[in-house]
């Protein structure tokens, strides 16, 4: 089975990529390659060809999911689209998700995957792990944080494991592109010692169960 990940941004791509490593067992029969996005963007009105290459996942996803239909045809393949959920509602953001899937008659094997409410709440899901990369996390701040909520998640995560957490990051006058490191860096770090079965994350889980049950025996 090969897994062709459609991913909003570089920190998801990082997690992802070091996930798959780790899970494939038969490289033979298994591979994987991640597309990492600048961002989200919007769903366009026409979903034309001439919209693709915005750099934007959801501009650009039309376009992409017909250009993987055609190029893995004829071979066991499924495409993962993965994206934060943010402040979207969960099932009416799924259901025009499929909606561009079956407006451009995408017949592939495909899930739409959602981080609820973003990335960073799946290293959350894992406090062994945080404490494995980060010894001095502030446990009190993460024992306040409820899991898969709506609340800001990210900024939740710097006040975890980041020296003087979102008010450090505001004070050292980083911009996106050094909060971008910085997540990714998290991503890594935390990343490498997470235990995928027993992540309290539930969007975390639908993730690892669609992937498991389409690996290789």
């Amino acid at each position: 089975m090969h897994f062709q990940f459609l991913i909003e941004d570089q920190s998801t791509a990082a997690l992802i990529d070091l996930i798959m490593k780790n899970v494939i067992r038969n490289p033979n029969s298994d591979s994987f390659d991640c597309i990492p996005f600048h961002g989200i963007g919007g769903i366009t009105k026409t979903n034309s060809v001439k919209e693709m290459r915005t750099g934007k996942l959801l501009n650009d996803l039309a376009g992409y999911m017909r250009g993987f239909q055609r190029s893995l045809e004829g071979i066991p393949a499924v495409l993962f689209v993965v994206l934060d959920l943010d402040d979207n509602n969960y099932d009416g953001f799924v259901k025009e998700l499929e909606g561009v899937a079956a407006l451009n008659n995408i017949t592939m094997d495909h899930v739409f995957c959602l981080a609820v409410e973003e990335v960073e709440a799946w290293l959350l899901g894992d406090e062994l792990a945080i404490k494995a990369a980060y010894p001095k996390y502030r446990k009190s701040v993460l024992s306040s944080y409820i899991q898969d909520s709506i609340c800001g998640t990210w900024e939740k995560l710097a006040d975890v494991v980041f020296k003087g957490g979102v008010k450090g990051i505001k004070n050292q006058k980083l911009n996106w592109r050094d909060v971008g490191k910085l997540k990714t860096e998290w991503a890594l770090n935390i990343g490498k010692h997470m235990n995928y079965e027993n992540n309290r994350s539930p969007s975390f889980q639908n993730f690892m169960n669609n992937v498991v049950k389409r690996l290789s025996l």
